[in-house]
């Protein structure tokens, strides 16, 4: 006869019980073994330790955001000269000072150096030169460069001169001269001197170009020469060696200097701008009346400015709008 096991008592009722112990014995055992041997367990989600708690949580330093996109640094300062002393004039920034003056020659010619990290360069063409040149609606509006004018000075000669081409506004309105100085401004403000086809070209992003006459001076030698004429380097007061002349050169950090010679014959501005080690410099305008260089400064009552030579025929208000001829506004960033 069978017997029964749902109503079997003593052993045969526990072994049911006996084997599911021995069972759970053996995973656990397997488990341990399994473990021992490198063999990946199931994954569980524990809840955490405080430990992992405390590594969840923010750092002690605070996170901050991103960084505004940094000031450009400011140059190292115009060129240390034996004999030269620069001066701060002019703007002065938290930056440091945007323009230095020095004389040379005795006095006669004024050097006007300008960080060119800290500002931006515009061209305003003048009411009769440069000759047929386009007028921006912001040309008429002083407003647009008075409010942050720190420097400025004159351009070049009239184009029927033929010392060399013009371009503004997208309009090609004197054809270049290859070879020939010029001053190249660009959409982002930057002004660069060179001679046009080797140094400077058309691209997209030029907004003016003005030229004046060869290099006064290149890859830092003076083209002046002993052979020069009177009028090699423009006629002057009807014929004379001697003129109120100005000149830009820049340097190979990229700072500009503007000269304002009175009454000096050619090779003084390039004298001068070999002295302050120009890599290239042009001449601009010359005679009595028409170059000029100034600087501005902008206290609570309103724009004030000064020349940066005695000898200037016009005070610093004559760019305080359109002028007879072009010129540049240095304007801060």
């Amino acid at each position: 006869m069978r017997t029964d096991p749902t109503r079997a008592g003593g052993a045969v009722a526990r072994t049911p019980r006996s084997l599911l112990a021995a069972l759970v014995v053996a995973v656990v055992l397997a488990g341990c073994s399994n473990a021992a041997a490198g063999v990946a367990a199931a994954p569980t989600s524990p809840a955490p330790t405080a430990s992992a708690t405390r590594s969840a949580a923010p750092p002690s330093q605070p996170v901050t955001a991103s960084p505004s996109p940094t000031r450009p640094k400011p140059l190292p300062g115009p060129p240390a000269v034996a004999g030269l002393s620069w001066q701060p004039v002019g703007t002065n920034t938290a930056r440091g000072p945007v323009t230095y003056l020095a004389r040379t020659d005795g006095g006669a010619v004024a050097l006007l150096w300008i960080d060119t990290a800290a500002v931006s360069f515009r061209l305003i063409p003048g009411w009769a030169v440069p000759e047929g040149s386009p007028v921006a609606a912001a040309d008429r509006s002083p407003s647009t460069w008075v409010p942050r004018m720190v420097a400025a000075f004159n351009g070049g000669f009239l184009l029927k001169d033929g010392v060399g081409g013009y371009y503004y506004d997208h309009q090609m309105v004197r054809a270049m001269r290859p070879g020939y100085a010029a001053l190249d401004i660009t959409s982002n403000g930057r002004l660069t001197v060179g001679a046009w086809g080797r140094d400077l070209a058309l691209t997209p992003q030029t907004v003016a170009v003005r030229q004046n006459l060869p290099l006064l001076v290149d890859h830092y030698q003076a083209r002046t020469s002993s052979s020069d004429t009177a009028s090699t380097w423009g006629i002057a007061n009807g014929g004379l060696w001697t003129a109120n002349r100005s000149a830009l050169g820049q340097l190979a950090d990229g700072s500009l200097v503007y000269a304002y010679g009175a009454n000096v014959r050619p090779a003084a501005m390039s004298a001068a701008m070999t002295l302050v080690r120009a890599r290239e410099a042009m001449m601009l305008d010359m005679n009595r009346s028409w170059p000029g260089g100034f600087v501005y400064e902008h206290p609570a009552s309103g724009v004030t400015g000064q020349r940066i030579h005695p000898q200037e025929w016009h005070s610093a208000s004559v760019y305080y709008s359109r002028f007879t001829k072009d010129f540049i506004a240095v304007l801060l960033r």
